[in-house]
């Protein structure tokens, strides 16, 4: 059983936890609250070649977090929504050449109630293209612009601190420097550099750990 992601699939808070079967392709999900394992269920199982593409509020629904997943074999996605530790729906979204890989989820429209949008990448140019995606669908798709291939993918966040935007980290694979890109309106509205540190420190993750605001 591995981590396949974190989210609020009970409805009642966002700290949950879905774990999948490397064998089965079955889920399994877990609520959290207070430090503690409070519930176990099987959520349901997906032949192996899906794999999990990420979690996010496509569904726009409050207190919703979904699934969407992607065939291995040809680049299709289906999102499945969760609610009450159950799914809900499944349906098709689209399909995509696997020279694109997803970047990452983030509200990149700024369009009001929408945080799922996606990001995706190819693999090959190093093309970003956005995708807008709302009640379960893709509602529109165009270019982001290109960065080199030495620059990876370092994470998403509200590092600008203006409202209704998910930004974007990247670092130099050669040497360890982080470039920030802002993201609003489905363009790159500013870039720059954010410092350099030592390759032999990884990313952990990000969140508000200093206390300040929300």
């Amino acid at each position: 059983w591995q981590v396949a992601g974190l989210g609020g699939f009970d409805g009642s808070d966002t700290s949950d936890m879905v774990l999948r079967n490397s064998s089965t392709g079955a889920f399994e999900v877990y609520d959290i609250s207070n430090n503690a394992i409070t519930t176990g269920a099987l959520l349901g199982q997906v032949g192996p070649e899906w794999t999990v593409s990420g979690f996010d509020d496509f569904s726009m629904k409050p207190g919703e977090t979904d699934m969407l997943m992607r065939d291995s074999n040809n680049g299709n996605f289906e999102v499945y929504d969760i609610s009450n530790n159950q799914i809900t729906f499944a349906g098709p979204m689209g399909q995509v050449g696997l020279e694109w890989t997803v970047a990452g989820f983030g509200d990149f429209s700024s369009h009001p109630g929408e945080t799922g949008d996606m990001l995706m990448r190819n693999s090959n140019t190093g093309q970003f293209e956005v995708y807008d995606i709302a009640n379960n669908q893709i509602t529109s798709a165009g270019p982001m612009g290109q960065v080199g291939m030495e620059w990876t993918m370092a994470g998403f966040g509200d590092f600008s601190g203006k409202a209704n935007e998910t930004d974007l980290l990247m670092r130099n694979s050669n040497t360890g420097a982080f470039e920030l890109y802002d993201i609003g309106g489905n363009t790159i509205t500013s870039a720059g550099a954010m410092r350099q540190v030592g390759l032999e420190w990884q990313i952990a993750g990000f969140g508000p750990i200093n206390g300040a605001g929300a």
